[in-house]
């Protein structure tokens, strides 16, 4: 390899470098436990270090993938959607039922940009939800891991 592609090479890999997971936390728990047809809900936050902030320019997004078991109201949610739209640290309370007892999974993606002072770099973070569906009335909410 030419020491030019190599340049190259680096320069894209620092362009397009994901923010580091010492800048933000974003909050999903691993697991999540509902009652059989009574609403639960599945909480995601989002925390960014001093000096940091969550571009206002650009979407926030969170997509839902449940699996055919579980219901969501929207597979897609913004910052609208959040519980204060205008917060610097959104958190986000997504409602999901389920109509009978067992397991599923939601795989959640959430995007978003991430910017100091000086430039902005693309969040995108995959994780999936474990659902344990009661057969009686439970708990019906997930906490933060």
């Amino acid at each position: 390899m030419t020491a030019a592609r190599a340049l190259v090479l680096v320069l894209v890999t620092v362009v397009a470098a994901p923010a580091r997971a010492d800048d933000v936390e974003v909050r999903i728990p691993d697991k999540l436990v509902v009652a059989a047809g009574e609403p639960g809900t599945l909480n995601v936050a989002i925390a960014v270090d001093h000096g940091h902030a969550i571009s206002r320019d650009a979407a926030l997004i969170i997509d839902l993938a449940p699996d055919a078991a579980l219901h969501v109201k929207k597979r897609r949610l913004g910052r609208a959607d959040a519980v204060d739209p205008e917060a610097d640290a959104p958190r986000f309370a997504i409602a999901v039922r389920a109509d009978t007892a067992g397991s599923a999974s939601i795989g959640v993606r959430v995007r978003f940009w991430l910017c100091t002072a000086h430039a902005c770099k693309p969040v995108d973070l995959k994780r999936n939800v474990a659902v344990e569906i009661d057969a009686g009335s439970g708990s019906g909410s997930g906490s933060g891991s």
